[in-house]
């Protein structure tokens, strides 16, 4: 199901009726990682203060790292939450593109009120901040004791949970009201997990991390017909 999703993604990515969409997307998360960067190496501070000595002073490596600690900061904790609020006003073109090439006869019709789209981004920009900054001591700790294998698995975990809610009622509140939009979201929590994981997976890797919002969209679009599809024939 999510291979197919993938497939069908890739293949659409540059198609004509999908380009501009794309292209948007692309420029509008390729700036915010930009100015995402350029906000953090001018408020970088000098050192860090966490109140235990040994992580002090890795604390006071990692300010002295200057512009990659800021790039990396900015891309693996801050950028995945940021975006998805850019993107938010986004989505809705990258859903319908999607539908109307393969679900032709169940596009979305719900009106969802920008402002909703807006408020939801939001509320997952701000929980995802919160949690990654939280996580920040255990991601360092398991960084160093596991060899970078435990803080990747706890990022993955982490905003693949978060990402995969939030990409999933982006694209199910065009089809579904909010009850119903949940008890399907409760019923099938593990599928949208998964394609959050995938979407985590993509913000790990530089360069791909630009286009881990438009790809998990669309993938996300494609699951959730998979998903309505199958719950209908059972």
């Amino acid at each position: 199901m999510i291979g197919t999703a993938i497939n069908r993604t890739w293949q659409q990515l540059l198609h004509p009726k999908f380009r501009s969409v794309f292209l948007t997307s692309v420029a509008s998360a390729l700036i915010t990682l930009i100015g995402l960067t350029f906000v953090l190496s001018y408020y970088w501070p000098e050192t860090f203060v966490f109140g235990w000595d040994w992580i002090d002073e890795l604390g006071e490596s990692i300010a002295a790292a200057g512009f990659w600690a800021v790039v990396s900061v900015g891309s693996y904790l801050l950028f995945p939450g940021i975006v998805t609020m850019v993107m938010g006003v986004l989505i809705d073109k990258i859903a319908t593109a999607v539908e109307e090439e393969y679900y032709p006869n169940r596009i979305g019709t719900r009106e969802v009120p920008i402002t909703d789209v807006v408020i939801s981004a939001g509320k997952l920009t701000l929980i995802m901040l919160v949690v990654n900054l939280l996580a920040l001591v255990p991601y360092i700790i398991l960084f160093f004791m596991t060899a970078s294998a435990g803080a990747f698995a706890l990022f993955i975990a982490i905003n693949g949970f978060l990402l995969g809610r939030e990409y999933y009622e982006m694209v199910a509140m065009r089809h579904m009201d909010r009850k119903m939009m949940n008890r399907f979201r409760m019923e099938y929590g593990s599928k949208i997990f998964m394609v959050g994981a995938m979407m985590a997976a993509m913000f790990a890797v530089p360069f791909l991390n630009i286009l881990a919002p438009i790809i998990g969209a669309a993938v996300m679009t494609h699951v959730f017909h998979h998903l309505i599809a199958q719950r209908r024939a059972a």
